[in-house]
């Protein structure tokens, strides 16, 4: 087969199937009802999800039933997709109305309820008010006013915004403290773009719990694989969601073209999307357009697509023929001997039957000119050739998890310092037995090598994995004079980062 065996369960859910097939009905239905699992109904229609423009207001809050955090906004735990524009700002006040104590656990003990806001991977300013995590935190009862100002050349892409309160960020972000960022004109770098369907899909999680017959039954909604996927023998903790569903029918026609947006917002889970019998035509990753270095690479057919926790894909996809079934999915993807479980399932369904209420327009024809920013290959190679300038190590113990062996604490002076106006090599090794994905705020970074080797394909990312006892080589753009300031690099397990796999850097 193609795929591995998919199996409706796993070691964990196998006593509960014991039950017979008619009262795990009756448990679904009961369940699916539930304040906490009423966005899991089987086969529903992809949900839609609010968009708005500058400015804002964003609330941070605990759920009436759960106690989970949450962004609210107008009212509602949907946080918006943000649009905007090149040249534009995003205006947000940020209020925190989470409780003065939390039920919730974080990596330390039990969590304070301060938050912030972090724009990942927007080319802007790491000084208060734009996007600075490191001073700007808002304890209950207490708000941030967010200005940030977006650059006239930053690429046109998908971004997300994300809480970043360091020994928290894994808990809000997995209880869905995330939001996708819309910066508008990529058709003037993909004309062909204007008119489809745009749809902006966030990709988070669902907890599933032992001996639990609901967790059964979204297993096997997502077709979860029983097959191990590396070498981890543990049961899989969480699925994917999409848009806060499980499982959606996304309504495409036969043949129609449709302009996805897609943003693999979990704490952990990696993503390896992938269309049955549809290859995916790729415009930009990590919000980065193809062309915005490469003129003449405007787009690029992918079968699949690796999205590490918090990494971005813009694709057209085509709709199957008609009576063909075909799904998005998620491959197995190998964490490494010490990773977590990352096994095949089933996202979403690709459904002609499907009747779409939600037809946007045909998107405005931009009129701007379309910014590209090539480097020249002699300095490519200059760079291949030179020291790295600055090596990140990450490694781990029982204790903790380190970047060049020192965990991370918010009184930290910077560990490195660049002067900003150049290109700069670095280097990213791995010294432990699971992938990590390596993300630095303000700017993105060439992917040149892996392992010592040149990279498969050179992309320009913001986030990247480094395989277990590997090691990438990066070309960074420090040319921007925008960024000026203290940001950060870390690991985007969020997990990893709030126990230490953090430091700072001073751009100047």
């Amino acid at each position: 087969m193609r795929y591995a065996q998919l199996l409706p369960r796993s070691r964990r859910y196998r006593s509960s199937w014991l039950l017979g097939p008619c009262l795990l009905l009756l448990v679904y239905s009961f369940a699916v009802q539930a304040q906490d699992s009423s966005q899991y109904d089987k086969g529903a229609r992809l949900p839609d999800l609010p968009e708005t423009t500058s400015p804002l207001t964003l609330l941070a809050i605990n759920d009436p039933v759960t106690g989970k955090s949450a962004f609210s906004f107008e009212g509602k735990e949907i946080p918006p997709v943000i649009r905007s524009s090149p040249g534009s700002k995003i205006e947000i006040e940020y209020r925190n109305r989470m409780s003065r104590t939390s039920k919730e656990v974080c990596v330390d003990g039990p969590c304070m309820n301060m938050t912030n806001l972090h724009f990942h991977g927007l080319h802007v300013s790491p000084n208060a008010p734009q996007d600075d995590v490191i001073s700007m935190m808002a304890m209950p009862g207490e708000g941030l006013h967010y200005v940030v100002d977006i650059p006239e050349d930053q690429p046109p892409g998908l971004y997300w915004y994300h809480t970043h309160p360091h020994g928290e960020s894994y808990q809000q972000s997995l209880d869905g403290m995330s939001g996708a960022i819309v910066i508008d004109g990529m058709d003037r770098y993909v004309p062909e773009l204007r008119g489809l369907k745009e749809r902006v899909l966030v990709l988070r999680d669902a907890e599933l719990k032992q001996n639990d017959p609901a967790s059964a039954v979204l297993a096997s909604r997502v077709h979860l694989s029983r097959a191990s996927c590396g070498a981890e023998g543990e049961d899989q903790e969480r699925i994917f969601t999409v848009n806060g569903a499980i499982r959606p029918r996304i309504a495409i026609a036969p043949g129609e073209k449709q302009f996805w947006r897609i943003v693999n917002a979990s704490p952990d889970l990696y993503a390896d999307l992938e269309v049955d019998s549809e290859s995916m035509t790729v415009v930009a990753l990590d919000g980065m357009p193809l062309a915005y270095h490469d003129p003449s690479r405007r787009t690029e057919v992918f079968q699949h697509v690796l999205l590490a926790p918090a990494g971005r894909v813009e694709a057209i996809i085509i709709g199957p023929k008609a009576g063909i079934r075909a799904s998005l999915r998620s491959r197995c993807v190998n964490t490494g001997a010490d990773g977590d479980p990352n096994r095949e399932m089933l996202l979403a369904d690709l459904d002609e039957s499907v009747r779409d209420t939600d037809i946007k327009a045909p998107q405005n024809v931009d009129e701007h000119a379309a910014v590209y920013r090539p480097l020249a290959q002699s300095e490519i190679r200059a760079l291949e050739a030179s020291n790295p300038q600055f090596t990140v190590k990450f490694t781990e113990d029982k204790r903790g998890f380190y970047i060049n062996d020192k965990k991370y604490n918010p009184t930290d002076e910077p560990m490195t310092t660049v002067k900003v106006g150049h290109y700069v090599h670095w280097r990213v090794v791995n010294d432990t037995h699971e992938i990590h994905p390596f993300h630095i705020h303000q700017v993105h970074f060439l992917v040149d090598r892996e392992n010592g080797k040149q990279a498969h394909r050179a992309e320009w990312m913001d986030t990247v994995n480094v395989s277990p006892g590997g090691s990438i080589d990066l070309i960074m753009d420090f040319t921007d004079p925008i960024i000026r300031g203290i940001s950060l690099f870390h690991c985007h397990l969020l997990k990893h980062e709030d126990k230490g796999m953090m430091a700072k850097i001073l751009f100047e």
